[in-house]
């Protein structure tokens, strides 16, 4: 996910970062940056400037985490909104597996 735009000053705010597991690039509007470890947790955000230069500029920030438990097969997922009106956040967990109780109790 890279995103090679200039911004001027936000170039020198938020330079463009790549490395293995990490890209952080400035954009126009903002800002926008990944990250995923080894382990297979991962974290993405966007920050844009709402009606710059006015009485109503606002910064929102948008992204979604994620991180993976190896023991129970369990991903979680967290997207969020943050603006002026605070952080809202949803929530998902996916590749859940059932266990084997749950499995023969289900199967009759």
């Amino acid at each position: 996910m890279a995103a090679h735009s200039s911004a001027g000053l936000l170039d020198y705010v938020f330079p463009t970062i790549v490395s293995e597991y990490y890209n952080q690039a400035p954009t126009k509007e903002g800002y926008r940056f990944a990250s995923e470890e080894p382990n297979g947790s991962k974290r993405e955000e966007m920050g844009v400037i709402m009606n710059p230069g006015t009485p109503d500029e606002q910064l929102v920030v948008m992204g979604m985490y994620s991180s993976y438990d190896e023991k129970t097969d369990t991903e979680t997922v967290t997207m969020y909104t943050a603006d002026k009106d605070g952080y809202k956040a949803r929530y998902q967990i996916k590749n859940r597996k059932l266990s084997p109780g749950a499995l023969k109790s289900a199967a009759g």
